[in-house]
């Protein structure tokens, strides 16, 4: 195994390396006894020779392996220096499990060492784990851009196209060099002058997220200097702890101090598309979409539930302005964000996307086999085992859905008899706080579930877990509005007649609508916000404790156990998962939607819960997460697809609530309110086709672009720049900040 050293992070990195010298590229002589002077190095009077150095490329990834059972055990290289520690000798079971884990890992760490990787090791501070940071040189990471034909940003003299991406070849010396490809002035560099310097760095043409997918591809790949090491196999198996990338905390400063801005306005989106990877970044350019498409619903809605307040009531004529308006607006929204997508996912290089393979999940288990498409030893689970699983679940679901059923009946003939009690808004308050306990043990259900069918990727294991969640999820939060709506009014239940206050069904659907969504915005945030830091707080006290209990044995143990180095306060976070907040802005979706001729406000109060969504989602992600992987995205499926549904039905749910429950068609007979909600219905859809086709979903510009950049990457990197002009490549090469010329006096200008 490589030599572990116990040193701190910051210690490591400060280590210099070895200095490199080579003659001047003029071959100009060296007097005796002066220091070689640095490639392309050209003297200049009354100046001291500079010295290169060469520097460690950024850590971007870290592994952590399983060093030892318990910190309180005497094991391994270390067990000299720890022999003052009074340590325990661990027990037969316990050294085979660890040298199980030292086997595992020494196999990993030289197939890292292997292929190029720049490895930093050392101890946790209990040492009980090993942390290895991953790094790689930039000459390294373009070797594998361009044997995965890994795509890049070109500069926007060439339209800001995407293209794979390709070294410069200098051409053969036989053929008079005729043959040669000088590329790489077409691509964009993205650095930073003030950490940086003024001139770019070899690898500026990478972004971090680019540098993250790279040395992942090279950590879990079997291609050529490759690891293809099995991470999903690892973690699986618990030879690998944690596998994740680092934070870089002047990103996350940045990001954290304009907040408002990039999280809740989308203005500075491509900082967090930088850092994040698309997928995060469409979920927040989503949420700044959804916001900005509510502004004037809130206001309308403001304006008229003072109406409403004037009329005790909003069954009144301005419900059938509210029903045309949420009609027009819940067909259209997500058809015109599907456009704002694929404006975003043209200019992020993700229009054209092919689906690739998905790594595996840690918890996928099955049998090894050769994989028939890679040729490569993987694990395998056959359908037909699956099969009986999903079978189960949706059994369980279904039984679910029955007893929730029941619930409801039982929870409305309560609601009668308070309010008989004159307790309406209390048990409206306790029907909600049921409806969020009973969301989240069916979430654990479902996620059980789910786990128990055991799917490989992480894209099928979240459909099937939406698959379950949503159908319940909205027959949870939205059957009680539904039976409030169309089906209390005279009715009986459990042979207990039902009636609403004054004989009004829309306020009593009003105001538990309202309680709904108060409920969302106070108690589901706090819960969300405070569950990460009550995980934090419990792990570090658990830490805390077992270092308190060894540190009795030190005289002076802070100066033994320093405190935890960077990469391992990321590691005792909690990973982050898109799902849950796409997840909980669809409930609340349907909440702003669904009813809202009811609660004309209650867009007021969407807007309010989104934009402290926003808040809390980006405080989870700089503080209280481990960085996720980036992950690229086009859309945000199947989620447009759930919003899509919802949108159709909060359509037909306003305008069958007009129609059916309100006075204003009172007179009306069924076979004509039938007849009007279908005209109406159809109304809509038709607009929604006309909107269709008059603002189709990728829009025309879009199209035109993508045609405009296959041509322009055609021409000037498929065709090796040989019809690149003179004046765009000389605008490209102006594009990039060079060091200054070195002027020589008139006497050198003559010798030269």
């Amino acid at each position: 195994m490589p030599f572990v050293r116990d040193h701190s992070t910051r210690e490591l990195l400060q280590q210099d390396v070895h200095k490199t010298r080579t003659d001047r590229a003029r071959g100009s002589a060296i007097e005796e006894g002066d220091e070689e002077a640095p490639q392309g190095y050209i003297p200049v009077a009354g100046q001291p020779m500079p010295q290169t150095q060469t520097k460690l490329p950024p850590s971007d990834l870290v592994m952590v392996f399983p060093y030892k059972t318990h910190s309180t055990l005497r094991w391994g290289e270390a067990e000299k220096d720890e022999e003052a520690r009074g340590l325990r000798q661990p027990n037969d079971e316990q050294i085979r499990q660890m040298e199980s884990w030292k086997a595992k890992r020494n196999q990993v760490i030289h197939s890292l060492s292997d292929t190029g990787l720049v490895l930093m090791l050392y101890y946790s501070r209990d040492r009980d784990e090993i942390f290895v940071r991953v790094a790689a040189d930039p000459n390294h990471l373009r070797q594998v851009a361009e044997m995965i034909r890994y795509q890049l940003e070109l500069k926007p003299q060439y339209l800001s196209a995407f293209a794979d991406y390709k070294n410069d070849y200098p051409g053969r010396r036989d053929l008079n060099y005729s043959d040669r490809c000088i590329v790489s002035h077409l691509y964009e560099t993205h650095y930073d002058k003030e950490t940086k310097g003024e001139y770019p760095q070899k690898d500026a043409i990478f972004r971090t997220v680019d540098r993250l997918r790279l040395i992942d591809h090279i950590v879990r790949s079997g291609d050529h200097n490759c690891a293809g090491v099995d991470v999903g196999q690892l973690l699986h198996d618990g030879h690998l702890i944690h596998y994740f990338p680092l934070h870089e905390q002047r990103d996350l400063e940045d990001m954290d101090k304009d907040w408002f801005k990039t999280f809740v306005m989308g203005r500075n989106i491509h900082k967090v598309r930088n850092y994040f990877g698309e997928r995060i970044a469409l979920y927040f350019l989503f949420m700044s979409h959804f916001i900005k498409w509510l502004l004037i619903p809130t206001v309308v809605g403001t304006f008229l539930c003072v109406i409403d307040l004037f009329f005790g009531t909003s069954n009144n004529f301005t419900a059938v302005f509210i029903c045309i308006g949420v009609g027009l607006f819940s067909t259209t929204f997500i058809h015109f964000w599907r456009r704002k997508s694929h404006l975003y996912a043209l200019k992020w290089g993700t229009f054209s996307m092919k689906k690739k393979p998905e790594p595996t999940r840690p918890e996928f288990y099955g049998v090894s086999r050769v994989n028939p498409v890679t040729s490569r030893v993987d694990r395998y689970y056959p359908w037909s085992e699956r099969i009986w699983k999903v079978l189960f679940s949706y059994s369980v679901i279904l039984v679910s859905l029955i007893s929730l059923f029941f619930t409801v009946g039982v929870l409305m003939v309560l609601r009668h008899e308070f309010h008989k009690n004159g307790g309406r808004i209390t048990f409206q308050v306790i029907n909600a706080l049921i409806v969020e306990l009973l969301n989240t043990l069916f979430t654990s259900l479902a996620t059980w579930l789910t786990d128990r069918e055991n799917h490989r990727s992480y894209s099928e294991h979240a459909n099937h877990l939406l698959a379950k969640m949503v159908v319940f999820k909205f027959i949870n939060c939205y059957v009680s509005l539904y039976y409030i709506a169309f089906l209390k009014e005279h009715s009986y239940l459990f042979g207990v007649p039902m009636t609403c206050v004054n004989d009004d069904c829309l306020n009593d659907l009003g105001s538990q609508l309202a309680i709904f969504m108060l409920m969302r915005l106070t108690l589901q945030n706090m819960i969300e916000l405070g569950g990460p830091y009550a995980m934090m707080w419990y792990r570090r006290m658990t830490e805390e404790s077992a270092f308190n209990f060894d540190a009795t044995l030190f005289t002076n143990p802070m100066t033994i156990m320093p405190d935890l180095s960077s990469p391992e306060k990321q590691s005792k976070k909690e990973d982050y998962d898109v799902y849950t907040d796409m997840d909980e802005v669809l409930i609340l979706y349907g909440y702003s939607v669904l009813f809202v001729v009811a609660c004309p406000w209650v867009p007021l109060i969407a807007i309010i819960s989104l934009v402290l969504e926003c808040f809390l989602d980006q405080k989870k992600l700089v503080l209280l997460y481990r960085r996720p992987f980036p992950d690229a995205a086009s859309n945000n499926e199947p989620w447009d697809t759930a919003f899509d549904v919802f949108g159709m039905l909060a359509m037909a749910t306003n305008t069958a609530v007009i129609v059916f429950s309100s006075n204003v068609f009172a007179g009306w007979n069924h076979f004509h309110k039938i007849l009007l909600f279908m005209v109406v219905e159809h109304a809509m859809i038709g607009f929604r086709i006309l909107i269709a086709t008059l603002f189709p979903a990728i829009p025309h510009e879009v199209r035109l672009l993508a045609m405009q950049q296959q041509v322009m990457v055609h021409r000037h990197l498929n065709l090796g720049g040989e019809e690149d002009s003179h004046e765009t490549r000389a605008s490209a090469m102006m594009a990039t900040a060079q060091p200054p010329p070195i002027v020589h006096d008139g006497d050198e200008e003559e010798f030269w």
